[in-house]
Formats: C-alpha cells, structure tokens, sequence
C-alpha cells in the first residue's frame, strides 16, 4: 500500500485540526457525564475520513480549507451521533475497540450525548467563517443528510424482517445510510470553496458514489478477507442475516433449492448473545463456509465487489472538471483505496 502512504500522513495531519475544534465544541463541562459520554467517541479516534474529504475538496476547487475547518467538524458531529444511536440499536457492547456509549453510561445518557452531538454540528455551521448565504446552502445540505441518514437507518430496520431484498432496494437504502453523509461532506467542502455549480454537482457525485462503494465493499471483505485483517470473523454478515447487495444478487439468481440451503445459514445466529464465541465452533466455520460457497456459485461476491469499483471509476472520472491539483488527487486516491483495502 505504499501508494497510499503520503495520503495517510495527510488524513493524519488534518485531523489533528478538526479534533481541536471537535474539543472546543464539546468541551469538559457540566453535566460532566453528558460531556463525557458525548466526547468519548471523539476520544476514541477514528479516521476523521469525512472531515478530510471537506477539507480536501473545498481545496480541490480552489477554496481555502482554514474556513472549511468547523464544516469539517460538522460532518463528524453527524457521524458521531449516528454511531451512538446505532450502537443503541444494535444493542453492541463494543466499538473501535472500547466499551460503547450506552454500555458505560446507560441508554438514557447515550441517547442525548448523541442528541448534544447532532446539535453540535449546526453549532459548527453558525461558527464557520463564511457568507451568510454559504452558511444558509451548507445548513440545506447537512438537513438532507440528516433526513437520508435516518431514512437509510429505518429502512435497513424494516430489511431485517423482510426475507428478501431486491438489488434496487438495498441500493436506495445503503444510499441513505453511508452515501448521503460522504456525498454531504464532498458537496459541504466545494459549497465552501466556491460558487462554481459545476464544481459542486461533481464532488457530490463523487461523495454518493464514494460512500456506496465503501458500504460495498465492507460486505465483500466480510466474506473474502484474511479474519486477522478483518479483525472479526469472515462470515459474520451471514450469522447476523444481514442483507447486502451480494445477498440481494444471490437471491435474485439463486435456484429455489440453493435459496432455501442458503437459508438454513443465514441469520441463525441473528441476536444470539452466544453467537460471537459460536462463530469459532467448527461446525458454525464449516455451515457459513457453504454459505459463503453458494454465493460464489451464482457470482454474487464478484457482482458486487465489481460494482463497487465501478462506482469509484464514475466518482474519479466526474473529479475529472477540476484543475489538477493535490487535493483533487488526494480525493481519487482515497476513493480508490476504500476499494482496494483489506481490512
């Protein structure tokens, strides 16, 4: 991955500026544990992938990033909070390796250090030095997104008791739940860095087309990757039910009789509170490795995986009506590497 790795110094180094503004925002304050719970996620770390992508594209249309910088914050603000709620909505204990919110501070705190976390991010906006009618344009933006978040959330929600869902289906949701907030942060950091429509329509194509590939192709690795990479067991998806548009392929092409062996696997282990220490037993390894094998017979994992780098190729090549520059190509870099990774 050496080509990637001036890009990382880079993710590296503009995180440390939007974290100092996350802190000024959300700093140690009374009601202590609210503050607490809210910054703990901040705390833990985490890529700030979001926040470069807004920094880097108001560069890459010949803005200046300083002024991008509460905007930046603004969009890991909206991821934050996002990550509370769902962590409460799947009930899970652990995140980026650390106990998560709700699992130290309860339900009842961990749903208003998201709330505090989601207010936040307009806080960010109102503080961002730019024109009045920028700020006005990146509110409408950070609302849409907000609205898409929760639509795509509620959507995988109702898949969960759905048996199947269409390719068309699962693409409008995973739009809204991982596509919208890349596309809002690609279309947040042009909108600050210029008035050039163009320019604008590009980078938000680049942001939708970015965070659905990056979806994608989460859900191929779970089923293809080395576990020590992955860094959890290949096939969880499959254990967990979870639909993705390699399940959505697959049963759309899949013959009755490969459907219903498919279906002795899939989701068994959905809400078992054993089912992550079931995953090592042998016999759970050898059921999902057929699972994963009837995926394979019908090229559902190939369908998606070349799906996804087909949307990164769209995304680079819409980039492509702006000046050349390193910001521009930090952005294809980035795109290319969300396909590319193994982990």
């Amino acid at each position: 991955m050496g080509k990637y790795d001036e890009l990382f110094a880079r993710i590296k180094e503009k995180a440390k500026d939007v974290d100092r503004v996350i802190l000024e925002l959300v700093p140690e304050k009374e009601p202590l544990e609210l503050y607490k719970a809210a910054r703990h996620y901040p705390l833990a770390g985490g890529k700030r992938v979001r926040p470069f992508v807004v920094l880097r594209a108001a560069e890459a249309v010949g803005g200046d990033p300083e002024k991008a910088l509460y905007p930046a914050a603004s969009v890991e603000f909206i991821h934050n909070y996002s990550l509370v709620h769902d962590d409460i909505m799947d009930m899970d204990e652990l995140r980026r390796g650390r106990p998560t919110v709700h699992k130290l501070w309860g339900v009842n705190m961990a749903i208003l250090a998201g709330d505090l976390l989601f207010s936040k991010a307009f806080e960010a906006i109102a503080k961002a030095e730019v024109p009045a009618e920028k700020k006005a344009r990146i509110l409408d933006v950070l609302v849409r997104t907000s609205n898409l978040l929760c639509e795509g959330q509620a959507l995988d929600i109702e898949f969960e008791t759905k048996e199947e869902v269409t390719v068309e289906e699962y693409l409008k949701m995973i739009s809204g739940k991982t596509g919208a907030l890349f596309q809002g942060s690609a279309e947040i950091g042009a909108i600050v860095g210029t008035e050039d429509e163009e320019y604008i329509g590009a980078l938000s194509k680049w942001g939708m087309n970015v965070g659905i590939a990056f979806q994608i192709w989460d859900d191929v690795l779970d089923l293809i990757a080395d576990e020590e990479k992955l860094g959890k067991p290949v096939g969880s998806d499959i254990r967990k039910g979870k639909k993705t548009l390699i399940v959505s392929h697959f049963f759309e092409h899949a013959s009755e009789e490969d459907k219903a062996e498919f279906l002795k696997v899939f989701g068994k282990y959905a809400g078992d509170a054993k089912g992550d220490a079931l995953i090592h037993d042998e016999n759970v390894k050898e059921e999902v490795a057929k699972a994963i094998e009837l995926l394979k017979k019908y090229g559902s994992i190939d369908y998606a995986a070349n799906y996804a780098k087909n949307l990164i190729r769209e995304a680079n090549e819409a980039l492509k009506v702006l000046p050349e520059s390193e910001a521009r190509r930090d952005l294809e870099l980035l795109a290319e590497f969300l396909v590319e990774r193994e982990f």
